[in-house]
C-alpha cells in the first residue's frame, strides 16, 4: 500500500453538520487547519453550503484532478452538491484542457507561476456563468502557491480571482498556518472576510473557532494551539 492510500484510510472527515454556518452570500473564508486537505474541509463546505444549481471552480495545488474528482463526488449525494470546474497544477502526465468534459479541466504547469494560474482560471470560467446558481471559488491549499511568491503577490492575486466568483459565490482558501509565518497568515487572512481556526481533539472531534479578519485581524495567531 502507498503512503497516499494509506493517508486516504486514516482521513477523518467532520461530519457536515459540525461546520459553522459561516458562509453567508458573497463570503470569503480562509480555513487555517494544519494541513488544509488532510480532511477535505474546503470540498466538504463546498459540497454543503453550495446549490446544485451552482458551480465551484476548483484550484488544485496538492493533489491532481481525477484524485480531486473521486473525492469530491464521495462527499455527498452527487445529485444535489454543486458542478465542479478544476484548475489542475499538480498533475505530472497533464493532457490537453478538457473544457467540454463532465469536469471540465485547464491544466497549468505549476501551482508556483501565479500568472499563468490566474489566466487559467479567466480560461475556465468565460462563458460558464450558471444559468440559475452562483459561482463559488475554492483553493483547498495556499501554501505551494506561496512557496516562491511574495505575500503582496499572493494577495493580489487573491483579489484578482476572487472577481471571478459570482456576486453571491462565496470563496474558501486553505492554508497550513504551521509552514508560515505570523505575517503572512495575517497578510493572507487581510484579504478575506472570515478565518476558520480548524483544530482536531484528542478524541477525533474536531473544533470550530470563526473569526472575521475586519474586528479581530490583530488577535490572529500561528500558534501550534489557536485556542491558547
Amino acid at each position: 500500500m502507498d503512503s497516499a492510500q494509506e493517508s486516504d484510510q486514516q482521513r477523518v472527515q467532520p461530519s457536515v453538520s459540525e461546520l459553522p454556518d459561516s458562509l453567508g452570500e458573497g463570503t470569503t473564508l480562509l480555513l487555517c487547519p494544519f494541513d488544509p486537505t488532510a480532511h477535505d474541509l474546503s470540498l466538504l463546505a463546498l459540497a454543503e453550503f453550495g446549490e446544485s444549481t451552482d458551480t465551484g471552480v476548483i484550484v488544485t495545488t496538492t493533489r491532481g484532478v481525477e484524485k480531486t474528482i473521486e473525492t469530491y463526488t464521495a462527499l455527498d449525494d452527487a445529485n444535489a452538491q454543486p458542478s465542479i470546474c478544476i484548475v489542475d497544477t499538480v498533475s505530472e502526465q497533464q493532457s490537453i484542457s478538457a473544457m467540454y468534459e463532465t469536469v471540465p479541466t485547464v491544466f497549468t504547469p505549476s501551482a508556483e507561476d501565479v500568472e499563468r494560474l490566474v489566466l487559467a482560471l479567466s480560461d475556465l470560467t468565460r462563458n460558464r456563468t450558471p444559468d440559475d446558481g452562483e459561482r463559488h471559488l475554492v483553493v483547498p491549499s495556499l501554501t505551494p502557491l506561496l512557496a516562491n511568491a511574495s505575500v503582496s503577490q499572493i494577495t493580489d492575486v487573491l483579489d484578482r480571482i476572487t472577481g471571478l466568483r459570482t456576486a453571491g459565490g462565496f470563496g474558501l482558501f486553505g492554508l497550513d498556518y504551521t509552514e508560515h509565518d505570523e505575517s503572512t497568515v495575517s497578510a493572507v487572512a487581510s484579504a478575506v472576510d472570515r478565518v476558520l481556526w480548524v483544530t482536531k481533539q484528542a478524541d477525533d472531534e474536531f473544533a470550530f473557532e470563526l473569526r472575521s479578519t475586519r474586528g479581530e485581524l490583530r488577535e490572529l495567531s500561528v500558534s501550534k494551539d489557536p485556542s491558547e
